[in-house]
C-alpha cells in the first residue's frame, strides 16, 4: 500500500506547471485553429486547473468577470452554479438577426479537497419575433385600443452550447493571476523555441 504524499504549496505548483507546460506542447504539436495561437494555448491551459481555493472565491470571481461583460446574474440555490440572463448581442430593437447569449458556471469539489470549474456559453439566433400579444384582455376605456407587448424572439434553430474556454481563462487570470503569468512566461517561451 502505497503511503499519501503531501507536496508543499511550492512543489505542488511546479508539478501543476510542469504538466501544463506538456500539455501545450502537446496542443502545439497539434496545431491551433484560432487566429491567436498563443491566447488558445492559454485557454486550453487554463481548461485544466484545479484550484487549492475556496469555491466561493473563484466562483465570485466568475461572477465579477461576467458582470463586467454585461450579464445579469440569477441567484441559484446550487452553492456551485453561476448563470446569467439572455443578452442580446446586437441592439435589442432589431429583430431580425439578433444574436442572444447566456453563460453557466458549473464547479464541482473533488475529493482531495482541490475545486474545479467548467464554463458553458450558450448561444442561438433569432430571425424575428412571434407575432404581438395582449398585454391584458382589457381595452382602454378612452382610446378603445388594448396595449400589446411585443412578440417574443423567434428562432427555428436549436440553441449551440459550447465550453467558453476564453471566460475559464479571465477567471484563472482573476483568481491566480501568478499562475496566470507563468503559464503566459511559459507559452511564450515554448513559441519563441518552436521551430518556424
Amino acid at each position: 500500500m502505497l503511503a499519501a504524499c503531501r507536496l508543499s504549496e511550492g512543489t505542488r505548483t511546479r508539478v501543476l506547471l510542469s504538466g501544463v507546460l506538456l500539455g501545450l506542447l502537446i496542443l502545439g504539436g497539434t496545431g491551433c485553429a484560432t487566429t491567436s495561437e498563443r491566447q488558445s494555448l492559454l485557454e486550453r491551459s487554463a481548461a485544466h486547473v484545479a484550484y487549492r481555493l475556496p469555491p466561493e472565491q473563484v466562483l465570485d470571481a466568475a461572477r465579477e468577470v461576467l458582470e463586467e461583460q454585461g450579464y445579469l446574474i440569477i441567484e441559484s440555490t446550487d452553492p456551485f452554479y453561476v448563470r446569467t440572463s439572455w443578452q442580446a448581442k446586437f441592439d435589442q430593437s432589431l429583430d431580425i438577426g439578433a444574436v442572444r447569449e447566456r453563460c453557466f458556471v458549473m464547479g464541482k469539489q473533488l475529493g482531495d479537497g482541490r475545486f474545479v470549474l467548467n464554463a458553458y456559453r450558450l448561444t442561438y439566433t433569432t430571425i424575428g419575433r412571434t407575432r404581438p400579444h395582449p398585454a391584458s384582455p382589457v381595452k382602454d376605456d378612452r382610446t378603445g385600443e388594448q396595449k400589446m407587448f411585443k412578440g417574443d424572439p423567434l428562432s427555428y434553430a436549436r440553441p449551440v452550447l459550447m465550453r467558453d474556454l476564453a471566460l475559464e481563462w479571465q477567471i484563472l487570470s482573476r483568481v491566480s493571476p501568478s499562475v496566470a503569468h507563468n503559464l503566459e512566461s511559459q507559452t511564450d517561451a515554448y513559441l519563441a523555441a518552436r521551430p518556424k
